[in-house]
């Protein structure tokens, strides 16, 4: 019998599925944590991996539920990024284009709230908004944050 495991890596693996088999995102690449592709992407979703130095991909904690000993319940959050990157200096159509993507990543999230069962909610609960005017041309990066309630594997 396995001990006690959280539920955290068959979320992110559900949240993956999620964003590549959704309707909203059919043209855009969906990473799974941090890739080792040099190729600049002009649109993506990376799940559990933000870009960011310093930030952690996933923050969690847990709780006893209940006197029997068996489940915890665990609240975690999974930080993701949606960006929009343009050739040109538009920075209103990359931030505009990276917001839609937000959308379509946020309303698969709410068609799904289980992550195909492996969790009891999830929502997308914080965002921010980095732009930049590279060398390479306007770019829009949403960092995103779903939070997770769920019980842990006993």
């Amino acid at each position: 019998m396995q001990a006690w495991q959280t539920r955290v890596p068959e979320a992110i693996d559900a949240l993956v599925t999620t964003f590549r088999t959704a309707d909203g995102l059919a043209d855009v690449t969906v990473r799974d944590g941090a890739s080792v592709s040099q190729s600049r992407l002009s649109e993506v979703v990376s799940v559990g991996y933000t870009g960011v130095d310093g930030e952690n991909d996933v923050d969690a904690q847990a709780t006893t539920e209940g006197l029997g000993g068996g489940q915890d319940r665990e609240q975690f959050v999974i930080r993701c990024a949606a960006a929009a990157f343009k050739g040109g200096t538009d920075m209103a159509a990359a931030r505009r284009r990276a917001y839609e993507i937000f959308a379509a990543a946020t309303a698969a999230i709410a068609a799904n709230r289980t992550l195909n069962g492996t969790v009891l909610r999830a929502m997308v609960d914080s965002h921010s908004l980095t732009q930049d005017q590279a060398d390479s041309g306007a770019q829009a990066v949403i960092v995103f944050s779903v939070g997770c309630d769920a019980f842990t594997r006993p």
